[in-house]
């Protein structure tokens, strides 16, 4: 009965001709049998050509960064050095004004202005460091608007205002414009060097304090309980 069964359940096992057998065949899956195969393949390049891309991408951003550094830096020395070269201004003191030389010094630390020869004595610095801001001068007044006065600028410090008049509107701008600049990298210089100092402090204390704990405990080695405690720990305090 048993292979009555089976004969029924699966005949091509127990066909007496080789005609009646039936061939087995790898199964397809439906994308290959449909010929959607080929768009899996592709999908799987853009994939992988996306990958690379990304990969590349990475490995090249500090190459990349730098470069826009080296450019950052190299088109603001071309900057500071037409202020270096200096330019002829007005400085204006009050109603009055005079003919004056005005640059950057050669390490771009301060503004230095002089009288051309002829024109009196007048002579000034202002280190960048100390320039809270650099900005047109504007008209004020009740009935007047607050519009730029032409050619006019200044430098502000706790200390003092200086103003000049500059020979045009973009000698003006390249002043502002390269003045304000230098002077945010310098306040920046200087936060660093806070926070570099403030570092190295916390750091040295530190240092102090680890190596006042190994003499404190050297010294404890040697004695005994009791009072011999209280001479090591005031050995110590002398010591610290």
């Amino acid at each position: 009965a048993r292979p009555k069964m089976l004969r029924a359940a699966c005949p091509c096992i127990f066909s007496s001709s080789a005609g009646d057998l039936m061939e087995m065949q790898p199964c397809r899956s439906g994308s290959a049998a449909d010929g959607s195969g080929s768009g899996d393949e592709h999908s799987v390049n853009d994939s992988l050509s996306s990958r690379a891309q990304g990969w590349l991408s990475t490995a090249m951003s500090p190459i990349t960064s730098f470069q826009a550094h080296r450019a950052e830096v190299a088109a603001r020395k071309e900057r500071m050095a037409v202020l270096q070269q200096g330019a002829t201004m007005k400085l204006l003191s009050g109603k009055s004004s005079m003919p004056v030389h005005v640059q950057l010094s050669a390490d771009g630390s301060m503004v230095i202005w002089q009288a051309q020869r002829g024109e009196g004595s007048e002579s000034g610095v202002l280190a960048l460091s100390m320039i809270r801001e650099v900005k047109v001068v504007v008209q004020g007044g009740i009935l007047r608007s607050t519009a730029p006065v032409p050619l006019q600028w200044m430098m502000e410090s706790d200390e003092e205002t200086v103003k000049m008049e500059a020979e045009s509107e973009r000698q003006k701008e390249t002043w502002i414009s390269t003045l304000t600049e230098l002077c945010k990298k310098q306040a920046e210089a200087k936060a660093e060097r806070k926070i570099g100092y403030a570092t190295s402090r916390r750091l040295g204390l530190e240092e102090r304090r680890r190596e006042a704990e190994r003499r404190k405990a050297e010294v404890m080695k040697t004695c005994g309980a009791g009072g011999m405690k209280h001479t090591a720990a005031a050995m110590m305090n002398r010591l610290k």
